[in-house]
């Protein structure tokens, strides 16, 4: 899966409880997720496949805050 942001949906995060329990989040956090959405906030995914690509995307995000 790509990087993407929720965002771009202007607020509506109609589905997204679902999307993210889809993909294997528990229920609890795919709800926490959906309130950040709905204060303005981003959600960003990333696919990795090994250890390796896990620290490469934390580093790129840190280093861009």
């Amino acid at each position: 899966m790509s990087a993407f942001g929720l965002r771009a949906f202007s607020g509506v995060t109609v589905g997204v409880v679902g999307g993210l329990i889809g993909l294997g989040i528990p229920e609890i956090e795919a709800k926490r997720y959906e309130g950040k959405l709905k204060s303005g906030n981003y959600l960003i995914a990333v696919h990795a496949g090994d250890g390796e690509e896990v620290d490469r995307a934390k580093e790129i995000f840190e280093n861009d805050g």
